[in-house]
């Protein structure tokens, strides 16, 4: 009876420390997966190479665990070596990322360089970065690689030759990961961020670690607590400074461009004067990091106060410009269309800024207002609330937090016009509000003479080469190939809902799509019957260059983006 309550307890042993093992696994996977495609804002080509690596470390630690003779003591190994690279892979992430984009700029702003010498040095630069941050990837894969055979060889040695002991640990791994995924989507990454996160985790391999040390390891054990000690006190460390390791990198990521961009700036003084700067405000949704800071920005000669809000390090606005984006949006669009819609629509535009400039026509009656991020709300109805101009608290407005996409698909109202104000698609997820199938509920949606407009990633074709930016030239035209399908992608993809009107237009940086259902030509003198009193100087002067503008595109069915075949990606880096 004892003997099977012993094998009973060992065995619940082993398949605990099995869950706890994959748990911790995948958790790495992830962090690593999620932490770049963050800080590069390339979604979709960032996580699938790290996770691919990253199994490919798996698959690898698995082939060659068997020439891990001594168990115990590579399972305590593994672990020791494990917990520390996991607790340091973020702020390892973090720190060649900073260095990156650190020596990027400089090359950018102050050196003295013909582009293809740039570009080389970029490209190199590209190469060190991946190789050395993926081979952190690679090498916590192989460690994890190296776990569920070792304990398969323990389940072995303590329970003998069972058939179902094997799969019992394998099954069990499956679930250890079921969990993993789960607490790192709805517990980790919300509540402890990825610092944090990354320390937890490896104070859990190194609990696994000190177990078998204390339980079932026969060597001198000195060493090894010394090994675990040093370990524990790095994780106190990390844990502690968490708030000046983010803020280091967030300064670099965000200030250096501008530090360098200034005439004269002496390089050496470089951290004295970001150590000066006000910190960045970094707080994280459900769906999103959202960083808020300051700047002096430079706006027609004049120095301006400036605040800056991006979403997941991508630029969401700046407070010293932002006039010109929401204004073409809300102005012009009406203008072009000649009649002010009664009953509009708003998709995203969490921020209210939108809203702010949709508000000044009376003969707007209702707003139905779409956002999914409640913390983007707060900030409108709060920190930004006064320079909206308390937009979202308007009787006219009515708040939806909801998704646009399933919001649309569900809704039997009709609009006279839809705004969709959404990131550019940087991963699959925003891709399908690029698609067809959301572009045919827009279309849906409309009254017969409705129109719809986005911020899109629309490109115009300029003619010129520009001579010197900084440190680096230009020898290509703006426009080239790749441009042109992706004009082509959002144009055939519009075409195919339903839209048969297109007029793309560009304000200042930022290009919007104008789409109607009947098909008709777009009146390029709107401008002079327009009431333009809403509008900035600036604004009616970048107007002007609309009827100059050309964004060639091709209707092809073979361009159209969809959920099931996603086309559109706007990638920022590599």
């Amino acid at each position: 009876m004892n003997t099977v309550t012993n094998r009973k307890a060992v065995k619940i042993e082993i398949l605990a420390i099995t869950i706890i093992l994959a748990f911790c696994s995948i958790v790495y996977e992830l962090l690593l997966a999620n932490t770049l495609a963050i800080v590069t804002g390339n979604y979709i080509w960032w996580q699938s190479m790290t996770i691919g690596i990253y199994i490919g470390g798996l698959g690898l630690g698995a082939y060659y665990s068997d020439r891990l003779r001594d168990t115990y003591k590579s399972i305590v190994n593994t672990e020791i070596v494990l917990s520390f690279f996991g607790m340091i892979s973020v702020v390892y992430v973090y720190m060649l990322h900073g260095g990156y984009k650190y020596i990027d700029n400089l090359f950018f702003y102050t050196g003295n360089y013909h582009s293809s010498i740039y570009l080389q040095n970029l490209f190199a630069l590209k190469i060190v970065f991946f190789v050395m941050v993926q081979a952190l990837t690679f090498l916590i894969g192989l460690l994890s690689g190296f776990e569920i055979p070792l304990m398969v060889r323990i389940a072995e040695e303590k329970l003998g030759e069972e058939n179902d002991n094997e799969y019992q640990i394998f099954g069990i791994n499956y679930i250890g990961t079921l969990i993993g995924t789960t607490f790192f989507a709805y517990l980790l990454l919300p509540k402890l961020d990825v610092i944090k996160t990354s320390v937890a985790v490896a104070m859990l391999n190194l609990a696994v670690c000190i177990y078998f040390i204390v339980r079932y390891l026969k060597v001198s054990k000195k060493v090894y607590y010394a090994f675990s000690c040093a370990i524990l006190v790095l994780g106190i460390l990390i844990s502690s400074s968490e708030h000046k390791i983010t803020q280091t990198y967030l300064k670099i990521f965000y200030y250096m461009p501008k530090i360098l961009g200034e005439s004269k700036q002496e390089v050496e003084n470089l951290y004295h004067k970001l150590d000066r700067l006000p910190e960045v405000e970094r707080s994280k949704s459900l769906y999103q990091y959202l960083d808020i800071f300051s700047y002096p920005f430079v706006y027609n000669g004049e120095v301006k106060d400036s605040t800056i809000l991006t979403l997941d390090t991508n630029f969401q606005f700046n407070t010293a410009t932002e006039f010109l984006y929401h204004q073409a949006f809300a102005h012009v669009s009406i203008a072009v269309n000649k009649k002010v819609p009664k009953k509009v629509l708003l998709l995203g535009g969490g921020d209210g800024l939108l809203l702010r400039e949709l508000l000044k026509y009376d003969e707007i009656e209702s707003i139905d207002f779409i956002e999914l991020d409640e913390k983007m709300l707060d900030l409108a109805k709060g920190r930004f609330a006064e320079l909206n101009q308390h937009s979202v608290s308007n009787p006219k407005v009515k708040v939806h937090i909801n998704d646009g996409f399933y919001f649309l698909r569900n809704t039997n109202e009709k609009f006279d016009a839809i705004f969709i104000d959404f990131p550019y698609p940087n991963s699959y997820d925003l891709a399908r509000l690029y698609s067809v199938e959301f572009y045919t509920y827009v279309r849906k949606a409309l009254n017969p003479d409705g129109f719809a407009i986005l911020d899109a990633p629309f490109f115009d074709k300029e003619n010129e080469i520009k001579d010197n930016i900084r440190g680096r030239v230009m020898v290509t035209t703006i426009f080239n190939e790749r441009n042109l399908l992706n004009n082509s992608v959002l144009a055939s993809t519009f075409y195919y809902a339903g839209f048969k009107t297109f007029f793309p237009y560009r304000i200042a940086d930022e290009s919007f799509l104008f789409v109607k259902q009947d098909a008709g030509a777009i009146d390029y003198d709107f401008m002079e019957k327009s009431d333009l009193s809403r509008l900035s100087k600036e604004t009616i002067i970048e107007m002007n260059n609309i009827k100059n503008q050309n964004f060639p595109y091709e209707i092809s069915l073979k361009h159209i983006n969809s959920i099931f075949k996603p086309a559109v990606v706007k990638r920022n880096e590599f």
